[in-house]
């Protein structure tokens, strides 16, 4: 039993080894700078109210081999996310030939309750019952909602979108903060929109009050507004973001295709932000310098190991003012999968 235990270990360290030489050798030679960004050109602002957004292109990019998204395979039925019996922990299954990319900030419907995913994570083919953290969005219910499937969770089609949920979720990590996010969110949704947004089928429900038609509706004029002037060029690899005025996010990917795919759901998620932040003059928009003084900043973090399996490697850079979640596939240690980029 010892000797399997320990070839299995150094089995895992010769996958990931690569990675961290890679890494460590292009940190060197950048002065902590990830050497990426040095060909990422962004263009903009594009406005619509008081959101605007920047889209960042990488010519070097090249697309991935084919990679899912978690909507895409629930949708598909060849990805399984099922409940364990803890608020905080759940498994996903893999019974596609494509790896699927499950996003931190993803929002699992149905089962006990609806949850959000702490990290990252790349699912290969074939992966059975892999552990994700997660938190509750929804407090107090642990049954089964309506005709929803209990043990697992029937669909994704939403993200976290405030700063203070992506702070409680992805840098805090505390459920208490997780909640009263929510609970902010949806008072401020409220306000904005002329009227309660919890939904009687379950009041707590994240992803119910996202669904409300009057933030659907609103949500819609957003985003239909900045869809006319994004770019529709090939090498757009990811968006930031700006809510009155101030650089929130920036999210960046590996390759065109992955952030084609994912575009939607976090323009959706930056328009219900900008609409629970809406005021009646809203500011300028900032400079293309303010978001490279972001990234820059961030990346001058030390490195921290966040979640390591044989085909996710995560880790974290923090400043005072901001944080960089980076997820690399150590198995293609070349350029990051994403890198999710957060103003504190």
């Amino acid at each position: 039993m010892k000797t399997t235990v320990a070839c299995l270990s150094l089995v895992a360290l010769l996958f990931v080894l690569p990675f961290f030489l890679s890494h460590r050798r292009a940190t060197a030679q950048t002065g902590g700078v990830a050497p990426a960004l040095a060909s990422l050109k962004l263009t903009g602002p594009y406005v619509y109210q008081n959101l605007a957004v920047f889209a960042v292109h990488d010519g070097s990019a090249a697309n991935h081999d084919e990679i899912l998204t978690l909507q895409e395979a629930l949708a598909q039925k060849t990805v399984t996310i099922e409940e364990v019996g803890q608020v905080n922990q759940l498994v996903a299954s893999n019974k596609g030939k494509h790896s699927v990319y499950l996003q931190a900030g993803d929002i699992v419907k149905g089962g006990q309750q609806d949850r959000v995913l702490q990290h990252d994570t790349l699912l290969p083919p074939d992966a059975k019952r892999v552990a994700l953290s997660a938190f509750c969005v929804e407090a107090g219910r642990w049954r089964a909602r309506g005709n929803e499937p209990v043990r697992h969770f029937a669909s994704s089609n939403a993200t976290i979108m405030t700063k203070r949920q992506k702070m409680a979720v992805k840098v805090a990590g505390n459920q208490g903060a997780v909640w009263d996010s929510v609970a902010a969110a949806q008072a401020d949704m409220g306000s904005k929109v002329g009227g309660s947004v919890r939904a009687r089928e379950s009041a707590t429900s994240l992803q119910l009050s996202l669904e409300d038609k009057k933030v659907t509706g609103s949500v819609e004029e957003y985003v239909k507004s900045l869809e006319k002037s994004l770019p529709k060029d090939n090498d757009v690899v990811g968006y930031a973001v700006a809510v009155n005025g101030n650089v929130e996010s920036v999210e960046v990917f590996a390759s065109p295709k992955l952030f084609g795919k994912m575009k939607g759901k976090l323009l959706k998620a930056s328009a219900t932000e900008a609409l629970a932040a809406k005021t009646d003059k809203p500011a300028p928009p900032p400079t293309a310098d303010a978001v490279r003084a972001l990234i820059a900043d961030a990346e001058s973090g030390a490195a921290k190991a966040e979640k390591q399996t044989l085909r996710t490697q995560v880790t974290r850079k923090e400043t005072r003012r901001n944080v960089v979640f980076e997820t690399a596939d150590p198995m293609v240690p070349a350029k990051a999968l994403h890198k999710s980029y957060l103003a504190k």
